[in-house]
């Protein structure tokens, strides 16, 4: 399949990686990493073992050609930059586009797109469960025995043919699909888990050894307080049944367990605190998204969040 990527930087490059394992034509839109790419090609390390590396060659541009027809276009990076492509998305060729990350404005995307498409395309919306960052030319990424892209429409189920051939330029082993019927909602409720576990981070200066196990109860309980608010203005939990992790018993003695280890060992060195340290306009602009969203749609209290987002830079 022949495929274009907006964006490299760790999320998309790992993206990239499986794309040409898969044995697609992959052409990279690079424009400051152009030439590291062109001269060395796209350089992953494993950030838990950085001995083990891997270098794909996909085509590299600085600039997409949009005579070029294209199975599928990705389009990943940090919420408040895929503004800046959607020009660009409205005018690729292509009928199929697919933007990856957290974006809460999915839905003003979408309708900017298609508005201005030069030609008829349908647009889905992803989340790659994937960490790390780019560092001196290299993109330093968690490399788990499998990558998952979560991906939909904004409120409905992924259209049958365009997820047959996503299915299709990630048969590769290490990469699974999992499709879902409301993105918007896993958008939201992704922010509700990912906000507390950050403000905290902020709080100590990215050294996560330094949170105690009072530090972790809160981060838990501002993220149930989260997940009660958009339950109670009627958005479901999405993935499904993932607020029953909040809510005490085994379930919850898990993900408190699963936030201590993070606390305490490299893994959340790479999920939270360089995410954290590397993406400060991403969190503002999640924490404002979120806002605006508390500020018409009222819903049971968050005195726990609202406390913690003293720290955000």
């Amino acid at each position: 399949m022949k495929i274009l990527v907006y964006g490299v930087g760790a999320i998309g490059a790992l993206m990239v990686h499986y794309l040409c394992r898969a044995g697609n034509d992959v052409t990279v839109v690079a424009r400051s990493t152009y030439d590291e790419l062109k001269n060395n090609g796209l350089v992953i390390v494993n950030a838990l073992d950085k001995k083990k590396m891997t270098v794909d060659h996909p085509n590299v541009v600085r600039e997409a050609d949009y005579n070029v027809k294209y199975d599928i276009v990705f389009s990943v990076m940090q919420a408040q930059q895929q503004e800046g492509v959607l020009d660009a998305l409205s005018k690729v060729n292509t009928k199929l586009i697919v933007m990856v990350g957290n974006d809460p404005e999915c839905e003003s995307y979408e309708s900017y797109i298609k508005e201005h498409a030069v030609s008829k395309r349908l647009v889905l919306f992803g989340f790659q469960n994937s960490a790390g960052h780019r560092e001196n030319g290299k993109a330093y990424c968690l490399l788990l025995p499998e990558t998952e892209l979560v991906i939909g429409g904004i409120h409905s189920a992924t259209n049958p043919r365009a997820l047959a051939m996503v299915k299709r330029a990630f048969d590769v082993k290490g990469y699974k699909i999992t499709p879902v019927d409301d993105m918007y909602a896993y958008y939201m409720y992704h922010i509700g888990s990912l906000l507390p576990y950050c403000l905290m981070s902020y709080k100590v200066g990215h050294d996560l050894k330094k949170l105690g196990i009072g530090d972790i109860k809160l981060i838990v309980k501002a993220t149930k307080e989260a997940f009660d608010f958009l339950k109670s203005t009627g958005i479901k939990a999405m993935p499904s049944k993932e607020d029953e992790f909040y809510n005490g018993g085994i379930k919850g003695f898990a993900m408190f367990t699963l936030y201590l280890i993070m606390a305490k060992t490299r893994l959340g060195i790479i999920c939270i605190a360089d995410h954290c340290r590397n993406a400060v306009g991403e969190m503002r602009y999640l924490d404002e998204e979120f806002e605006k969203y508390r500020s018409v749609h009222k819903g049971t209290p968050m005195p726990t969040w609202d406390r913690m987002r003293k720290y955000l830079p």
